[in-house]
């Protein structure tokens, strides 16, 4: 099971520096066409198709699995901050079954859609030229699944903490992945 943490972690953070990589593409982008409008009169073509289909479907999904990786997605402990640890576990466990339920299902959608869009060459047109975005689709996919086996992963260790609580200890960081 170390081999497939090791590689869940690989691949959350290889869409990690990907996503970053797409911040700083769209920064400069957009930089480079608000300089060519207002220095030449003669913005870039496509900048806009290009960040809403590419860049912000990249910042936006790409580092769901890293972000569950370090289980640093946003818990509001209002109602479970006074139950033991246990009982903490407990809930931890049905939120990830939730969880992985719900982007399971995500990833496969969202692969029946982009093996359609892709099948039919989904584009765009920008003024001048069609810009291809089915690519796009399947940035939605691969980040949906990666999250789903990081999800999966984490509700095996969990459960096993639950179980017997000790087991783990030594093996198993604070973020419940090696």
């Amino acid at each position: 099971m170390a081999a497939l943490y090791r590689l869940a972690s690989w691949a959350s953070r290889l869409l990690f520096v990907l996503a970053s990589i797409a911040v700083v593409a769209m920064m400069l982008h957009v930089t480079a066409d608000i300089a060519g409008r207002l220095l030449f009169n003669h913005p870039l073509t496509g900048t806009l198709e290009i960040v809403a289909s590419y860049y912000m479907v990249a910042c936006a999904y790409l580092p769901l699995s890293y972000v569950q990786l370090q289980r640093n997605h946003m818990v509001i402990e209002l109602f479970t901050q006074n139950l033991g640890a246990r009982a903490r576990l407990g809930l931890d466990l049905f939120a990830g079954a939730l969880g992985t339920l719900f982007l399971g299902l995500m990833a496969w959608q969202t692969g029946l859609v982009a093996l359609e869009k892709t099948a039919i060459g989904e584009a765009v047109q920008a003024t001048f030229f069609e810009i291809p975005v089915w690519p796009s689709r399947w940035m939605i996919v691969v980040a949906a699944g990666v999250t789903t086996a990081v999800l999966m992963l984490q509700l095996l260790t969990d459960g096993r903490r639950l179980i017997s609580p000790a087991s783990d200890e030594q093996s198993i960081s604070p973020h419940g992945l090696l």
